[in-house]
């Protein structure tokens, strides 16, 4: 059974809904620029322990607070799968009580580390995590692409038919498609295939509407944008662990505990700009800028 019911929700999504004109706002106001943060990878693991070295829940956590401080005036955040390293029961209870201190709107998918059960047992619902997000002029299609039987990213059991449905949906409206893997060789040398399985028919359902404007992925670790059959897209880092683009190796990606990372995605009339956060920390400063 495919459901859209989202994740997680603080506060209810509805409230970045555009009004009519008859609420009393000019329709001219639901064109302004819109902003999104996608953060993806968090890797989470029960409380008390650690992932190659590093803590995942307090990376998420600095990063959460940084887009709190820097990006109050987001619309909302897309966290893109591989929300917990595991599928561990605890990494998804640390996570939820995480999630619950943030003030913006958050949005949740899953990917080929989780675990569906464990992750509905926590954060409740059934069915495949997935949901289309109302925002004012744009449509924001968040897709559960995890694949139970391998590490491949999928979209059977009526997924496909649930994206050709929120397109024709979107009524020309633009669309953000968001998901976990990478339908597409990234042409990273550890990394030499396609994340999911039905490309082509992925891409003839996304090329059929010309509404969808731009791709946010997660998965590999790297950072990677470029135009994909067409449509622009970005892949983000992450927050947990990031890979080494080691281009004189071709075997076991190479693991490094860099700065967490995220991407702040500006929706503006038709088109996006995507700005990349690498690291939280304050950098020195060598020429101050004029005061606003």
């Amino acid at each position: 059974m495919v459901t859209t019911t989202t994740a997680i929700k603080w506060p209810d999504a509805a409230a970045v809904s555009c009004p009519t004109s008859s609420q009393g706002r000019a329709q001219s106001e639901c064109g302004a620029m819109q902003k999104i943060i996608h953060i993806t990878d968090p890797h989470f693991v029960a409380p008390g322990k650690t992932l190659y070295g590093i803590d995942p829940a307090q990376r998420l956590r600095d990063t959460l607070d940084h887009v709190s401080r820097v990006h109050a005036d987001a619309k909302l955040i897309l966290i893109t799968g591989d929300l917990a390293d595991t599928g561990d029961p605890a990494a998804y209870a640390l996570l939820r009580e995480i999630l619950s201190e943030v003030r913006l709107p958050v949005h949740l998918t899953i990917g080929n580390h989780d675990d569906r059960g464990a992750f509905r047992g926590v954060f409740g619902g059934e069915g495949f995590v997935q949901a289309a997000v109302d925002l004012h002029d744009w449509l924001v299609v968040l897709l559960d692409t995890k694949d139970d039987i391998s590490h491949f990213g999928c979209l059977d059991g009526g997924r496909f038919e649930w994206l050709q449905d929120q397109l024709f949906r979107a009524a020309g409206r633009p669309v953000v498609v968001a998901m976990h893997h990478t339908p597409a060789d990234l042409h990273v040398p550890c990394f030499k295939t396609s994340d999911m399985k039905e490309t082509d028919r992925f891409f003839s359902i996304v090329r059929k509407n010309a509404s969808v404007r731009h791709m946010l992925f997660g998965h590999r670790h790297v950072a990677a944008a470029g135009s994909l059959s067409g449509i622009s897209f970005t892949a983000s880092r992450g927050t947990a662990q990031h890979i080494v683009l080691d281009w004189e190796q071709y075997g076991k990606p190479i693991f490094v505990a860099a700065a967490p990372s995220y991407d702040v995605v500006m929706l503006d009339g038709s088109d996006v700009v995507v700005h990349r956060h690498e690291g939280l920390d304050q950098l020195p400063v060598i020429r101050p800028g004029d005061p606003k």
